[in-house]
């Protein structure tokens, strides 16, 4: 059967667009709380070397600044000059104790270039310096500081204007903020931004089970686009939502209105607030069952329906020729396969198959 790539039309762009009305999209930005704040230079570089600031290279896919660039953006920090805001989104953390921290949405680049700097690993272009050539030309902040420590501390203490979209905000808005502020650089898709924002237990357990996967065998499975779009991730995101909404008994997928994504992202919400939750026997059986049926090159919504009889994962194996093949499953494909009618279809007769 015919391959069908990842997420389909829930991919097709960085659009997130839950309701159309507009009144409801005002209501949620109302909603939408960002909280101004200043951060000293030296307080950044504390929160990102203890992992309270997150710089998260995967999913920000801005051009990686030349030499020169990173020298002129140094010396403006001598000069006082004032920097445009950093947009970072606040991450709760696991539990009522557990501190928060922040993920960059814009301003990777400044916040790596100072990091680079202040760990002696950026030694300023002398050419590149119009101002303080003779200051600081081909220096690292080590040897600044040796010779001009009134400069260096005036620095360290100057603040940056950090805009923090704030946990409880509504996930449409935060869709939007994000899209919107990557709209200069290559836009980011979905699984992208899902992997920035949503934080539990489950995704860095997803996120551990990928990284210790073997690369070899992982590249047969997913391409190197979909890796770098996180579509892999993706992937794992939409079993573990079809698996935990599916009533197999009602014959539904729960809170699903004829497009994955919403029903989607309100899963990996309800996993980041403690509203649902998941073993991590269990998410280890969805994590490996999908890597079978992809290696068996199951069509994408089958998966998603086959990824809910995982618990009777030997009576399906024995079934999928028939499933691949079945006509009433194939009519499901062929005109708006996402459909609430087609998705629960799919459910009606994977039952019908398996009680054969």
């Amino acid at each position: 059967m015919k391959k069908e790539n990842l997420q389909l039309a829930e991919n097709s762009s960085t659009e997130y667009l839950p309701c159309s009305n507009f009144d409801d999209k005002r209501e949620m930005l109302k909603k939408t709380k960002i909280v101004r704040q200043t951060w000293s230079i030296l307080e950044i570089y504390q929160k990102i070397t203890d992992k309270k600031l997150i710089l998260d290279p995967d999913y920000q896919r801005n051009e990686i600044w030349a030499i020169d660039k990173k020298t002129s953006f140094i010396e403006s920090l001598y000069m006082g000059i004032i920097i445009p805001p950093i947009y970072v989104v606040e991450i709760p953390g696991e539990n009522m104790l557990s501190e928060n921290t922040y993920e960059v949405v814009d301003g990777k680049q400044r916040l790596s270039t100072i990091m680079a700097y202040l760990d002696n690993k950026l030694k300023l272009e002398n050419k590149s310096l119009e101002y303080y050539s003779d200051y600081f030309g081909n220096k690292t902040f080590e040897e600044v500081k040796g010779s001009k420590r009134e400069m260096v501390s005036e620095m360290l203490s100057s603040v940056l204007d950090i805009y923090v979209i704030t946990a409880n905000s509504p996930e449409f808005t935060k869709y939007d903020i994000f899209s919107r502020l990557n709209k200069g650089a290559e836009k980011l898709r979905v699984n992208e931004i899902r992997k920035a924002i949503y934080k539990s237990s489950t995704t860095k357990f997803i996120s551990k089970y990928i990284e210790e996967y073997n690369k070899k065998e992982y590249n047969l499975i997913f391409s190197k686009t979909e890796q770098k779009r996180f579509d892999d991730y993706g992937r794992f995101y939409r079993s573990t939502a079809f698996y935990l909404q599916t009533d197999l008994e009602a014959g539904i997928v729960r809170e699903y209105n004829s497009r994955p994504r919403e029903m989607i992202n309100s899963v990996l919400q309800n996993l980041q607030n403690g509203v649902q939750s998941i073993s991590e026997e269990k998410i280890i059986k969805i994590l490996e069952k999908t890597i079978e049926l992809k290696k068996k090159k199951i069509n994408e919504y089958y998966i998603d329906t086959c990824i809910a009889f995982i618990d009777n994962w030997e009576l399906l194996v024995s079934k999928l020729e028939r499933i691949e093949n079945n006509l009433k499953l194939k009519e499901t494909l062929e005109k708006s396969p996402a459909t609430t009618r087609n998705v629960n279809l799919r459910i009606e007769i994977l039952r019908e198959i398996l009680s054969e």
